[in-house]
């Protein structure tokens, strides 16, 4: 009954004052909608089980070379040993991800693929919705071609016929027997449809020549990750000795399966992390204050109740109630604002995939959520109420009521003021730094040079099947013949094709320089390039401009030719001081051609390939002609001099003319393309400019709230020191001192840990250091400007007072 009727006080009193009720309830919506929304949101990313058992025992292998995590896979032979030797493993599984053509009764269609281990279903505890797993056999060189197919795959290709087993499927020409289908929803490990056998012997292959693996493994209970890295980093040391040639340098670590999707971008989720939480604080600090202020008018109020013998807990109840109220009902609010930022947040990084996301990826509120919103919730109820309700209900009532006025400025309330004041500005200078770092950086990756011209070109890739185009010849008269139909159909222009185009990612291999020397034993000693295959005109056409030397003509088209162009960054990095054309060079990586010398013949301007902001985009890249080296995947571009639902039916009918069988994908303009290269750091720091803002808004209120209220609550002081003969200008002065210390207080640690945060994001989305300290100063000022009007505003305020009417002011 005591509890009810509590509330109900709470509730009289917030109905009172209903701006200052829906203001309170606003500022918490805000900071517990903005945090919850990010920790859901990276929790479902990264830290969520997978949807089966056991999943969070499983882990990914990857790879480092001299300590820097690389995206090459684990080595086959490496793979092997590691097998053999690492304890604590209850299963081990690889794969190989791959694109394959299929043909069924949806016609052709291109599916993601995984060559993997028989052990693959076991690792993700789950059993076939009809048929039977891989076994030893399957997994046999010779054994019969066999394929496990996706539920989507069985529904669009077979109808959903239930007699799906020993029925055919062909892949990549080949004929597969469709031993089981899986359930509904199952992509494991990468969004795959379709399933083949692995079928590789490390015995029947050198070391070295191997292929490069996806390694998993589902971990026994009890046993750490920190375990298994201490075992792999012995082991791989153990290889080191034996086989330097290969694996010198060359490291293996493990990490929880769904974190391999972060790559290196976990600075940028911990920064992210740590602005949520500084907002929830800023925040809470904003309603505190506020809460603190109203208390201290009803000061009076609250020593009559206990000079009348109320007791001091029921006193707490009350005011904590007020407390619940407005963080519950603005936790609630911000919760369904969240529900929603989710639903846009699912719909936003579908858009970063050419494909698919990861398939755990399902974006809303889930266990999870709900725990981590009370949990905030609760924080928030006993930040903003408990130590105004303790402060309050702790004074000395007869004090209290011995003082005429509302307004004296106790000295204890004087430092909880500026401690309030220095806490506003150390978390907004904060977030706004790391929030204009990321800023800075989408914009960079928005603007960056691609080193190409784009406009209206559409783009489409395509695989070729091996069974059909096993040589490259055959794959050469394939691409002419392309090229041909497509140049001599309407509606199209310019015809472009390369393996892969400016915004995409390509493969990126080392390279050996003519007179140069390196150590077989360093790998790292041989340089990285982009290394990209083209038909001549492609460059010319992209708009990719020659420094030196010439394009790709006709001389260069042949099996037997060995001509290169390398982009001036290339040069640049190679031959500084002397020109580029005629060096030589190896593409250290190629298989089978390691040892062919190729001559540059001309420099371009860089293009960009990979990530806009970090080192990716820095690569140079070396151009080859497709006829020299022809690859089964490859891109083609077309200029559109037509709608682009008919150029894509153009396009479409020039493959058919040719291979009907073969399908296009990834169909979509250049532009687009180019987009989505930076919509990941566009989309990061978006979120972080919210946080920026909700950060100046919620810094500028709250230091204006606690300034004003400080300097009311000193007017009777500013009144006597009139009185006394005090010039206007030196009161402002001293209280736009009494401001700027408390700016250097909080603003040098903030600027600090903004500076911090800043750092650890600057190689992930390529920020230089006078970049930092630009946005630094930037910031600094913004904060400074906000604390110099929020004393500077008040203060004037009370001067327009008359020394007599501030002497009575209350």
């Amino acid at each position: 009954m005591t509890m009810i009727k509590d509330i109900q006080y709470a509730l009289r009193l917030l109905a009172k004052k209903p701006g200052f009720t829906l203001l309170t309830t606003l500022v918490m919506a805000v900071g517990v909608g903005l945090s919850v929304f990010l920790f859901s949101m990276f929790n479902t990313m990264l830290f969520k089980d997978l949807p089966f058992k056991d999943s969070d025992r499983l882990v990914r292998f990857h790879i480092t070379q001299d300590g820097v995590e690389s995206s090459d896979g684990v080595d086959l032979h490496d793979y092997a040993e590691i097998a053999s030797n690492l304890k604590g493993v209850e299963l081990f599984g690889a794969y190989k991800e791959m694109n394959v053509n299929a043909i069924g009764r949806d016609g052709a269609r291109r599916y993601r693929a995984a060559k993997t281990d028989p052990s693959i279903f076991q690792l993700s505890r789950t059993a076939p919705l009809f048929g039977r797993e891989f076994n030893t056999q399957d997994n046999q060189q010779g054994a019969e071609d066999v394929v496990v197919i996706g539920y989507e795959v069985w529904r669009t290709q077979f109808g959903g016929d239930e007699n799906i087993i020993d029925q055919t499927l062909r892949i990549d020409g080949k004929t597969h027997k469709v031993i089981a289908v899986m359930p509904q929803g199952y992509w494991f490990p990468d969004n795959t449809d379709l399933w083949l056998p692995l079928r590789l012997d490390p015995n029947a292959i050198a070391r070295g020549k191997g292929d490069k693996l996806n390694a998993i493994a589902l971990l026994q209970k009890n046993v750490s990750q920190d375990d298994i890295n201490r075992q792999l980093d012995m082991i791989m040391q153990r290889i080191a000795v034996r086989h330097p040639e290969t694996n010198k340098g060359l490291g293996v670590f493990i990490n929880a399966f769904q974190r391999g999707a972060e790559r290196d971008g976990i600075e940028v989720v911990y920064s992210m992390q740590i602005a949520a939480i500084l907002i929830l604080l800023l925040a809470s600090i904003n309603v505190g204050n506020l809460l603190y202020s109203r208390a201290i008018e009803r000061n009076k109020e609250t020593a009559i109740r206990v000079a009348l013998g109320a007791p001091r807990g029921r006193l707490i109840s009350q005011m904590l109630w007020e407390s619940a109220i407005i963080c519950s009902l603005g936790g609630l609010i911000g919760l369904l604002v969240m529900a929603w930022g989710l639903e846009v947040a699912a719909a936003t990084v579908e858009t970063f995939f050419t494909d698919k996301p990861a398939f755990w990826w399902h974006f809303g509120i889930d266990a999870f959520t709900l725990k981590i919103f009370f949990g905030f919730v609760l924080a928030t109820i006993l930040a903003t109420g408990l130590l105004p309700a303790w402060k309050n209900s702790g004074a000395d009532f007869n004090a209290v009521l011995r003082d005429g006025t509302r307004g004296a400025l106790g000295k204890k309330s004087g430092r909880l003021n500026r401690i309030l004041v220095i806490s506003e500005i150390f978390l907004s200078m904060t977030i706004l730094i790391a929030a204009a770092t990321m800023v800075v950086g989408a914009y960079r990756a928005t603007f960056a040079d691609f080193g190409v011209k784009s406009d209206n070109l559409l783009t489409a890739r395509t695989l070729l099947r091996e069974v059909q185009y096993q040589t490259p010849e055959q794959k050469i008269q394939f691409i002419n013949a392309l090229v041909a139909q497509l140049e001599n159909s309407p509606g199209i222009g310019k015809v472009m094709i390369a393996s892969m185009f400016p915004a995409d990612w390509g493969w990126t291999p080392r390279i050996a320089l003519e007179g140069k020397e390196y150590s077989q034993v360093q790998n790292n000693a041989y340089p990285k390039v982009n290394y990209i295959m083209v038909t001549p005109g492609t460059l010319a056409k992209l708009g990719v401009e020659l420094k030196a030397g010439r394009y790709f003509d006709n001389s260069d088209e042949g099996l037997e030719k060995k001509s290169v162009i390398v982009t001036d960054s290339f040069a640049a990095a190679h031959f500084p001081n002397d020109s580029a054309l005629g060096k030589r060079l190896r593409v250290v990586d190629a298989v089978g051609h390691a040892d062919q010398w190729l001559t540059i013949i001309g420099v371009v301007n860089h293009t960009l390939y990979g990530d806009a902001n970090n080192a990716s985009g820095k690569m140079p890249t070396v151009f080859r002609p497709f006829s020299q080296t022809p690859k089964s995947d490859f891109t083609i571009a077309v200029e559109m001099k037509t709608d682009r639902a008919s150029a894509v039916r153009t396009l479409r009918n020039a493959v058919a003319a040719i291979d009907p069988e073969l399908p296009l994908f990834q169909i979509e303009d250049y532009a687009t393309k180019k987009k989505r290269n930076g919509a990941p750091i566009r989309f990061i720091s978006t979120i972080f400019m919210i946080f920026g803002l909700a950060a100046v808004v919620l810094a500028a209120t709250g230091i204006y709230g606690v300034m004003s209220n400080t300097i009311s609550q000193r007017t009777q002081e500013i009144g006597v020191k009139r009185a006394l003969g005090a010039q206007d200008e030196q009161i402002t002065r001293q209280f736009l001192w009494t401001g700027g210390k408390q700016l250097l207080w909080g603003g040098i640690p903030g600027a600090a840990a903004g500076c911090a945060m800043a750092f650890a994001m600057a190689h992930v989305i390529g920020i230089a250091a006078a970049d930092l300290i630009l946005v630094t100063t930037i910031m600094v000022s913004v904060v400074a400007g906000v604390v110099i009007t929020a004393t500077y505003v008040p203060t004037q305020r009370a001067l327009q007072l008359e020394p007599s009417d501030a002497l009575r002011y209350e």
